[in-house]
């Protein structure tokens, strides 16, 4: 029984059958998504970055008020993955199109 062997026309074959797969991918990206702030231009994940820290933290202080931080299971993980929810929950609101 002989090994199977590749051709090299067998792998260029598929390298130029893959080759435009890249540009499809990236076809609908119409415009860079940034936000004019103040004169500069930010990145919008950022700024949804930076609001989901923002109520993250405030969600902090609430609980602090209220003595609630204590029965917050594992307190760094859930702060961060309200943090999460809140950023792709902005982003979708705003930028989701």
């Amino acid at each position: 029984m002989t090994p199977l062997r590749s051709s090299p026309r067998r792998g260029l074959f598929a390298l130029c059958r893959a080759a435009p797969l890249p540009a499809l991918a990236l076809s609908g990206c119409t415009r860079a998504p940034l936000q004019d702030v103040l004169g500069s231009f930010f990145p919008s994940w950022m700024l949804c970055a930076t609001l989901g820290a923002v109520a993250a933290a405030v969600l902090r202080a609430v609980l602090g008020v209220f003595d609630l931080q204590k029965a917050v299971p594992a307190p760094m993980l859930t702060y961060i993955a309200f943090m999460v929810a809140v950023t792709f929950l902005v982003w979708l609101v705003f930028f989701g199109h």
